[in-house]
């Protein structure tokens, strides 16, 4: 039996995963038209030409970039009329931004628990926790592996309650062969470095309701109208400057051209994995679903649940043996974040968390990430990724 590197023996693999992110030509030939057209800011070609270009690649007709994708969840909930004194349910399982945009309007987030084995809002809970306060639900795709939205449309239906996807890593994922981002009322994707479609920064709102993407275009174009120039006479309501710059929007025109073929390729990827990794004691797979039609590839989670020994030590054990994994979310409600003084202030009141959560406290404590460039990886790299995980659950 092969010792493990953590322990001085040979690591499984010595090498190098794809860099992130990745341009060429494209990105650069785009970004010097930006620079020659003297036009780099208010709603250029690009910035305008992108939103259409990503409209169609959702499968919804309207679509707004902005400058983050906190931002676009901030003004989806501004447009949906959501603040002080209202509940929006949210997974405590995520990244701090998608409870950020709900206190920084100043409603209340409500954590339901998640599915332990997707890290995904559990429409279940979701139920338990609707109150006559409750305004939306906000299903984040964890990873790029859809929520159940059968079961969280037919909740929020019921309740006359707005569903909205937090797209941020979702971005060519599918469920039932509909893009993750026009399922729901309205969806907020982000385009933040390490997103599967990356420019540093930047957003976009996605939605088919035309009353809803008219209130969002005013809120993200300080007030003024689609199409409209009231800013010039007037007319304007209260809105904020949250529009995307050309700088952004050429980068993510290139983007967008790579990422079927780059999510193919992570899908490859994450079915090679799961197919090695089948049946190995310690190692919990997340679920084949078959209404999952495709996956962004994101992330690959999965649990490590060994009897001697931790998640960190096996996370350890991993690195060391060259493939480079992380652990998971911290709960959002086993964080300080809901103590800021500043998130009283925004939603007038103190956050409290009476309940137990816990498919997502044990979550906390066995979820295991590769992240987007691992699964880039080509296939013979991937085989040692199998190969290390093998060797580590097998020996702790």
């Amino acid at each position: 039996m092969e010792t493990l590197a953590i322990n001085g023996g040979a690591p499984v693999y010595n090498g190098c995963f794809p860099r992130w992110p990745q341009w060429g030509a494209k990105e650069e030939a785009n970004l010097m038209k930006v620079a020659e057209s003297k036009s780099w800011g208010t709603l250029g070609n690009f910035a305008l030409s992108f939103a259409k270009r990503f409209a169609e690649f959702v499968g919804v007709p309207h679509a707004i970039a902005v400058n983050s994708g906190t931002r676009a969840l901030e003004l989806i909930l501004r447009g949906a009329a959501i603040g002080r004194g209202d509940e929006v349910i949210v997974s405590p399982y995520t990244f701090s931004a998608t409870v950020s945009a709900i206190a920084y309007i100043g409603a209340m987030p409500v954590f339901a628990d998640v599915d332990e084995r997707t890290g995904n809002i559990d429409a279940e809970s979701v139920a338990k926790h609707i109150t006559a306060k409750t305004k939306a639900v906000m299903a984040v795709h964890i990873g790029g592996y859809p929520c159940d939205m059968d079961a969280l449309k037919a909740v929020t239906s019921e309740h006359g309650l707005l569903l909205i996807e937090d797209c941020a890593h979702a971005h060519g994922s599918a469920w039932r062969n509909q893009m993750c981002g026009g399922i729901g009322d309205a969806a907020g994707f982000s385009f933040q470095n390490s997103k599967v479609l990356p420019a540093g920064e930047g957003g976009m709102i996605t939605t088919g309701n035309e009353d809803l993407f008219e209130r969002c275009w005013r809120f993200h174009h300080s007030g003024r109208a689609f199409g409209g120039r009231e800013g010039l006479t007037g007319k304007t309501l209260m809105g904020t400057n949250a529009r995307m710059a050309e700088w952004q929007a050429a980068v993510l025109d290139a983007q967008l051209d790579r990422l079927p073929e780059q999510c193919a390729h992570r899908q490859k990827s994450i079915r090679a994995i799961m197919s090695g990794l089948a049946d190995l004691p310690g190692i919990i797979l997340p679920p084949e679903d078959p209404r999952v039609t495709a996956l962004s590839g994101f992330l690959f989670q999965f649990q490590w649940k060994g009897s001697k020994a931790s998640r960190d030590e096996f996370v350890q054990a991993l690195c060391a043996e060259g493939i480079p994994c992380s652990a998971g979310y911290v709960p959002l409600h086993r964080m300080n974040l809901l103590q800021d003084p500043a998130f009283e202030k925004a939603t007038g009141k103190k956050f409290e968390q009476n309940e137990v959560l816990a498919a997502a406290d044990e979550l906390s404590k066995t979820a295991v990430w590769f992240t987007n460039n691992v699964l880039l990886a080509e296939a013979e790299i991937i085989d040692k990724v199998v190969q290390a995980v093998k060797k580590v659950a097998t020996q702790l």
